[in-house]
């Protein structure tokens, strides 16, 4: 595929890192998943929680991580992809395979483990651990990407994948709109405008479409001011606003959380890609965090079952869930099982099945 002519370099490592470290923030999120009694939040001592002090921010909105990965998406797509569909650079099939050939052995894989861990857990407590419904129609909506499309009855299996799930429809829409659609950026806005007033009642679809629409028109928008003005002075104006729309907005009401998650994240995003010159031998150092974004998004919740099992079993309770040796001693197993699964599974099924279905074996990471 011909690279779509970018004032970018070939890798912006700083969306690399802030991809990480929101893939992280959802981890810190749902700690409280330990003091779950089934499905039902337990009684939380939110500010208890190890090294509350420091991680503070992540405990309490590390759940809107979701909003930035989706942003994060659109971004990177727009810049990626928009202009090689409109051309007719990139087949359909192409284009799908390498989308297939990202997310669906690792998300297969996490649901069998997941199903299994679930029957081990009920076995022992009597109930499932967060995520109730582990049925067989629950099962095939996982199989098929789909537990997020409104079919549902509620949560299943390995939960965080509902992103994942709306992602599937995110790309079909991408690639639709840009292949097919005349003035794609007029419907991306008019998919934004639907989305927002649809939110937060269709909460999952919503905020997907919103959030990935809103990143890839914050692309173009900085893509157009950096080809007509200074870089220095695109970034310091771009900072300035994010910081000032930081300050200002709320942080509970649904309008603010329509400005937060469809304007402020991606103004963030187009913030530090701007910034890439200063940002990029730091990013550089903590790219990584990046390339096992996924995995660790995915194997944390099949991790959380085995601790809790651990925990009920070995220890006393899960209080031990409020020492802070537990939370280290949990990131380190899970960062070293995400490297793991990046470079033995992820990359090597990657490659295999695009060699498998005559696609390009190389090119940059996106979308996670």
């Amino acid at each position: 595929m011909k690279q779509n002519p970018s004032v970018f370099p070939e890798r912006l490592y700083a969306l690399d890192a802030l991809r990480g470290i929101a893939a992280l923030a959802v981890v810190f999120w749902h700690w409280q998943h330990f003091f779950f009694q089934g499905a039902a939040p337990g009684p939380l001592q939110r500010e208890d929680q190890p090294l509350y002090s420091l991680f503070s921010l992540f405990y309490r909105h590390g759940g809107d991580a979701v909003s930035l990965f989706f942003s994060l998406s659109g971004f990177i797509f727009f810049w990626l992809f928009a202009r090689a569909l409109a051309q007719r650079e990139i087949s359909g099939k192409q284009f799908f395979i390498e989308r297939f050939s990202r997310i669906y052995p690792l998300h297969l894989a996490t649901f069998f483990a997941v199903a299994m861990l679930q029957k081990i857990y009920s076995a022992h407590t009597g109930n499932a651990f967060v995520y109730p419904f582990n049925d067989s129609w629950h099962a095939l909506l996982n199989v098929f990407l789909a537990p997020a499309w409104g079919l549902e009855q509620g949560w299943s299996f390995n939960g965080p994948a509902w992103s994942i799930s709306v992602e599937v429809l995110l790309y079909a829409g991408f690639f639709l709109l840009w292949r097919y659609s005349l003035p794609p950026l007029l419907a991306s806005a008019l998919l934004i405008a639907v989305s927002l007033w649809l939110f937060p009642a269709q909460y999952k679809i919503s905020l997907g479409v919103f959030g990935f629409f809103s990143g890839g028109l914050a692309y173009i928008a900085v893509d157009g001011l950096l080809r007509r003005f200074d870089l220095r002075w695109v970034a310091a104006g771009l900072v300035l606003t994010c910081v000032a729309g930081w300050l200002l907005i709320g942080s509970d009401e649904v309008q603010s959380q329509r400005i937060r998650f469809a304007v402020l994240f991606p103004l963030t995003i187009v913030a530090v890609a701007a910034c890439h010159p200063w940002l990029q031998p730091l990013a550089r150092r903590l790219s990584w965090l990046g390339d096992i974004s996924y995995a660790s998004y995915l194997l944390h919740f099949p991790l959380q079952i085995v601790a809790a099992l651990l925990a009920d079993k070995f220890l006393p309770g899960r209080a031990v869930f409020y020492q802070p040796w537990s939370l280290l001693l949990f990131f380190a197993v899970l960062i070293g099982s995400s490297l793991l699964c990046h470079y033995w599974f992820e990359r090597p099924l990657q490659r295999w099945l695009r060699e498998r279905a005559g696609g390009r074996t190389a090119g940059a990471e996106v979308a996670r």
